[in-house]
């Protein structure tokens, strides 16, 4: 029995001990912990029972420095680090899902580029999309490179998603349902058409964030439901109020003069903790405030529209109003005017025939 296993001892007080190897300290050595049993049988009986415990929970510290599974642990670590609660969150599950069973046990050097290329295979034949499989890639690449492998692992191509963008036409037929009767739901929606705001920075919003005097929007927080870090919870998920998705998502928005008027008779008999969208100074979810938003769509026969064509919609009125892109890349929160001009600006073609209309020639002379 003792063959198998190393580190066991025999121990004055008479029990058995094994030594397991778990992780490494801060200053780089390996660090170890026991297992004891008041005979050889028994402790090693203990010891497998251990392993397998922490074998079937994912626990990364029992691997050494040659297996992946000490690179996704140290990985993982760093990034807890520098990111915020809910990234590090969509990390956990992305690793305990798909990463962690597939990869983990696997040594280094027995990694190969068909391996991986087997593993995006099989995530393809599940029907996962593309995307998905992209951004399951993407992590497993930063994790190879932390830990000094070189492998440059190709990506499945993703198809171009169409982006939404209400018809001129759909937006005046909703403005008008919503300001029909103006509550906080309907407000809301008409607020993302003039803000920009995502979903989940709306839900977020509270009374302290709009300055009336100032007349300034602060957008800091959003809303998200993440994994439950509590694994001995019912609750598989839970929500909370973080920071918003990138610190250039952090912003300051001017309120424009006719949205102002509506904000100041909303403001009335309120707190500074009470939600925007809520009208109580508990929030309201992305699920619930989405359902809202869809049943008024339906009663507006626009049911085809996701929410972050409000969105859409506002960055691209704004272009057609002669925004430049920085201001609206600033305003949209987005790290580069890049990201703006090639995901949310979408002029219509009656605005490319205005532009081109727009051209003079260089001669006043009719050219045959």
């Amino acid at each position: 029995m003792r063959e198998d296993i190393e580190n066991i001892y025999s121990r004055k007080d008479g029990r058995f001990e094994i030594r397991y190897h778990y992780g490494y300290k801060e200053d780089g050595t390996s660090n170890y912990k026991s297992v004891y049993g008041s005979s050889e049988k028994e402790v090693i009986e203990n010891y497998n029972q251990k392993i397998e415990r922490l074998i079937s929970e994912n626990d990364l510290l029992i691997f050494d420095k040659s297996y992946i599974g000490y690179d996704i642990y140290t990985w993982l670590n760093n990034s807890k680090i520098k990111n915020k609660r809910s990234t590090n969150s969509n990390y956990q599950y992305t690793l305990n899902a798909r990463l962690i069973p597939k990869f983990a046990k696997v040594k280094k050097k027995a990694l190969s580029l068909e391996l991986i290329n087997k593993f995006t295979t099989d995530l393809l034949a599940e029907g996962l999309a593309p995307k998905s499989i992209k951004d399951i890639l993407i992590i497993l690449q930063q994790i190879l490179k932390n830990g000094g492998t070189d492998i440059k692992i190709p990506m499945p191509k993703v198809p171009k998603v169409e982006i939404q963008i209400l018809k001129k036409e759909d937006q005046a037929k909703l403005e008008s349902k919503l300001l029909q009767k103006l509550d906080t739901t309907t407000f809301g929606i008409y607020f993302c058409l003039y803000t920009g705001l995502r979903i989940g920075e709306l839900c977020a919003l509270q009374w302290k964030n709009i300055d009336i005097e100032n007349k300034k929007i602060y957008v800091n927080k959003t809303l998200v439901r993440i994994q439950n870090p509590d694994k001995d919870s019912k609750k598989k998920t839970i929500i909370i109020i973080d920071e918003p998705k990138s610190t250039s998502s952090i912003r300051e928005i001017p309120i424009p003069h006719f949205l102002l008027s509506i904000i100041i008779q909303l403001a009335k008999d309120i707190t500074p903790d009470t939600f925007l969208i809520s009208g109580t100074s508990k929030f309201i979810e992305t699920r619930t405030y989405f359902n809202r938003y869809k049943k008024i769509l339906k009663k507006t026969n626009l049911d085809t529209y996701n929410f972050h064509a409000l969105r859409h919609t506002f960055a691209t009125r704004c272009i057609e109003n002669g925004f430049d892109p920085k201001t609206l890349s600033e305003i949209l929160g987005h790290s580069s005017v890049k990201i703006t001009l090639e995901r949310y600006v979408h002029p219509s073609y009656e605005n490319k025939v205005i532009m081109m209309n727009n051209l003079k020639p260089m001669l006043n002379e009719n050219i045959s």
